[in-house]
């Protein structure tokens, strides 16, 4: 379905995946993804799409264990709307998106649950079962999904409970040709990085080579790829990842850069046609680490 498309995506980029890997990333595909999603909904085949409120009205059990009050107001709309579209769902996949969801509500919830109402003391007992009801499903979906194949949740049980039997069915799938989502590949790059720099490159240029927009890609893997490179004293390598970053962030200086290639003589009017290359293939969805012939720096 439609939103659990959107709530998949969104919260794969909402994770913070690396430990030095900010999420401004985040912050553009989350628009796109909005802008997506409203020009979906005005589609013929959402004109007659059910309001939060008569789906409540036909589907009660979906809403009396949520709060009632305005607060968390879209967060309570998403959980709904996930139950009324996954309502009939087989199979495992649609939890992850309950489960992200239900984080989220959570976390809004909690915080709303402490501001005191000098009034209307009955909202706190309306969101105290809100709060309740988001536990409860959080921990039920957690034991029915612990043992998933499903890539996401894998993901989710290593992510969230550290769960290293998890990880390695979600490192299984990540090696193999069936990925097409770049950030599970980050995700997986993330772990690699700890302890082998080289399937770290390998990894970052195959979830490089699955983006189909370059203004999705975080600005700090460029980095991490050059931070692997004067690691490893590959210079040349490094002064074309600075390149890249600059590429894509006006805001960055070049004097790390610049004096990289002063302090190693390296040949920069040829690194500097290798950056344009890859600047290049970036934006054009067509980047292939073997074709520019990255390794041979």
């Amino acid at each position: 379905m439609l939103i659990s498309f959107i709530m998949r995506a969104k919260d794969t980029l909402k994770d913070v995946l690396f430990s030095k890997f900010p999420t401004n990333w985040y912050l553009a595909l989350r628009n796109t993804l909005l802008g997506t999603l409203l020009v979906a909904l005005t589609g013929c085949s959402d004109l007659f799409e059910p309001t939060i409120g008569e789906i409540c009205e036909a589907h009660s059990e979906m809403c009396t264990d949520l709060n009632v009050d305005a607060r968390c107001r879209e967060e309570r709309a998403q959980i709904i709307r996930l139950r009324y579209y996954n309502k009939d769902s087989k199979g495992d996949a649609h939890k992850y998106s309950m489960l992200l969801g239900f984080e989220e509500y959570l976390s809004c919830v909690e915080v709303a649950q402490h501001i005191e109402h000098i009034k209307h003391k009955g909202k706190e007992a309306t969101r105290l079962k809100g709060v309740i009801t988001a536990q409860k499903e959080i921990r039920r979906l957690s034991r029915e999904t612990k043992n998933s194949l499903d890539p996401y949740l894998s993901y989710y049980h290593w992510s969230r409970y550290n769960d290293q039997e998890a990880f390695r069915r979600f490192e299984r799938y990540a090696a193999s040709d069936k990925v097409s989502d770049p950030e599970l590949l980050v995700a997986l790059a993330s772990v690699l990085i700890k302890t082998d720099q080289e399937r770290t490159i390998n990894t970052l240029y195959r979830a490089l080579s699955l983006y189909t927009d370059s203004e999705e890609i975080d600005i700090e893997i460029y980095h991490s790829l050059a931070s692997i490179a004067m690691d490893r004293d590959n210079y040349r390598l490094a002064y074309v990842w600075y390149g890249v970053a600059e590429a894509f962030d006006e805001r960055l200086p070049d004097i790390q850069r610049v004096q990289l290639g002063e302090r190693f003589n390296l040949p920069v009017n040829i690194l500097d046609s290798v950056i344009e290359e890859v600047v290049s293939a970036l934006k054009d969805s067509t980047f292939n680490a073997e074709k520019l012939k990255l390794k041979k720096l």
